[in-house]
């Protein structure tokens, strides 16, 4: 008994550390190419080593950090064409969590996402940018809320890691709100090819913009191959 309370509580502090070093790097705390000091880190969690290290590992699995042997590791840097490549991915299982899921909205889950659209507007009226990407993560979470649960983590996972980079390179415009509320008319109007079609474009245009500041040169083909697939899906 003492050794399986043990092994639970293990996971717990793995889970617990794994959780808040993933929204530290998210946020933004911690910028792509920055070095993570493990005694530092274990230091201002107040955990052990072993534990963060578990933790980390599961950060490297899921393409947030690189940490190369007998190195520091440090949180990842996305060139443009591996950007290019989770971009499209991120847009293409989106686009089939909404196909799951508009069918099946309910009045409350209607209410729900228009009352994100709304927070959105606000907030950007506002200039409340924390306010603006909260809301903005709630509309896209409502997107996909009644597809299965795997594919709604590995949506997150994927929103996550494109909103690392897009928020710092391409915050949010005017047009984009039209955008907004043109997909919000089409979960209303249970069209899910249109959602689908509004929501490509909208996420489309916002990787173009990040990887133009990224790197002005670069010519993203991944994403323009999915919008078009999309369009004509």
């Amino acid at each position: 008994m003492k050794r399986g309370s043990a092994a639970v509580t293990r996971v717990r502090v793995v889970e617990h550390v794994h959780s808040k070093l993933r929204k530290m790097i998210v946020s933004g705390k911690y910028p792509p190419g920055a070095v993570l000091s493990q005694v530092q880190l274990a230091n201002m969690l107040g955990v052990s080593r072993t534990p963060l290290r578990e933790a980390m590992r599961r950060l490297e699995a899921e393409g947030l950090i690189d940490a190369e042997q007998n190195q520091r590791a440090r949180v990842a840097t996305d060139d443009a064409d591996g950007l290019d490549v989770v971009f499209t991915e991120r847009i293409l299982l989106e686009a089939m969590g909404i196909k799951v899921t508009i069918p099946k909205l309910t009045e409350i889950d209607l209410n729900g996402l228009l009352a994100s659209a709304t927070a959105l507007r606000l907030a950007a009226e506002a200039g409340n940018v924390a306010s603006l990407d909260k809301a903005r993560r709630a509309f896209h979470r409502q997107l996909v809320s009644r597809a299965g649960r795997r594919l709604r983590e590995k949506i997150a996972e994927q929103f996550d890691r494109c909103e690392r980079h897009r928020k710092v390179w391409a915050p949010l415009e005017n047009g984009d709100f039209e955008t907004y509320a043109a997909i919000s008319g089409a979960c209303v109007a249970r069209d899910a090819h249109e959602a689908i079609r509004q929501v490509a474009r909208l996420e489309t245009a916002l990787a173009r913009r990040t990887l133009f500041a990224l790197q002005p040169r670069f010519e993203p083909v991944a994403i323009g191959v999915a919008l078009q697939m999309l369009d004509h899906a």
